[in-house]
């Protein structure tokens, strides 16, 4: 059986950012109330996969009986800006990241000895909750989890564990009354307080949502990194050696995607997150983006 050092090591051999121990133990009640508040005043838009397995998110015992502990790994995933006509969510520029770090956790975890679960964005975990708990990030003005000195531009993935292993201590929160942010967010979708909309959130909108109420998208065509372009710390971005972008992805334009056939759509974004969208939603925020291009030369640019 392996210590907390010895499972920090095999996840860094792994090729997380950063790793974090927590201990197992039902979510706090403070926490638990503000995520019920979020979905009851239907913040959480389509999204109602989030309002399922209510048990689990307050106990992640419940996944795998006996645990007592929960790794907490991050995967840097960040890209700078590389010629794209168009702009895609930088996480999913390279291989699926499901597929990619549950990979690495389940070879990781076949090495640490007991009972293990392997969770990357995929059980009703709630992971930055845990995050911070680990001792891995804090919960940025932009609700996404900051790891100290490698910034927000990661993924996590869990294993939830038998083991006993030593907890982390959990990071301070580090925002200060920054704020850049919220100014910048295009939806005005951040309350100010590391909360999110997701029902004006330019992610969810060009991701989740299946509707054709679009507001102007600004050439994003899948997801939107905004919030995380303008933090400062994310101003020393390091490059990912693991998430490599796609050339052919990279060259698309808006007229390559509104043309696209099925079969065009199923290979280019082979284990891809992108098939998330579908080729029908990736179309829609394609036609949005052009038809904002004419409304923006038009002079009508009604941008909400």
């Amino acid at each position: 059986m392996m210590d907390a050092a010895e499972v920090k090591a095999l996840l860094a051999k792994a090729g997380a950012t950063a790793c974090g121990i927590a201990r197992i133990e039902p979510v706090d009640l403070a926490e638990e109330e503000l995520y019920a508040r979020w979905l009851a005043a239907g913040r959480h838009g389509e999204m109602s996969y989030l309002e399922k397995y209510a048990e689990i998110r307050r106990d992640p015992e419940l996944l795998l009986p006996g645990a007592r502990s929960i790794v907490v790994a991050a995967f840097n995933y960040y890209h700078a800006n590389n010629g794209s006509p168009l702009r895609w969510a930088r996480y999913a520029l390279g291989r699926d990241y499901h597929e990619e770090v549950r990979e690495r956790l389940t070879g990781a975890a076949s090495e640490m000895g007991g009972e293990w679960r392997v969770t990357v964005d995929t059980a009703p975990l709630r992971e930055r909750y845990w995050a911070v708990k680990a001792g891995v990030g804090f919960i940025g003005l932009n609700g996404m989890l900051i790891v100290p000195g490698a910034g927000s531009w990661v993924v996590l993935g869990e294993i939830v564990t038998s083991l006993e292993l030593a907890p982390d201590t959990p990071t301070a929160h580090g925002c200060g009354n920054c704020g850049r942010c919220i100014a910048s967010c295009p939806g005005h979708a951040l309350d100010g307080y590391g909360g999110l909309d997701a029902r004006k959130c330019r992610s969810y909108l060009t991701v989740e949502y299946r509707g054709e109420n679009l507001p102007g998208l600004d050439k994003r065509v899948y997801g939107c990194d905004i919030c995380q372009e303008v933090c400062p710390h994310n101003r020393e971005a390091a490059e990912s050696d693991i998430f490599i972008p796609r050339s052919e992805l990279m060259s698309l334009a808006t007229e390559d995607i509104i043309e696209m056939e099925q079969g065009d759509f199923s290979r280019i974004f082979s284990h891809s997150a992108i098939k998330r969208t579908k080729l029908s939603g990736l179309r829609r925020n394609a036609l949005r983006c052009t038809e904002q291009g004419r409304d923006t030369h038009t002079g009508n640019n009604p941008e909400a």
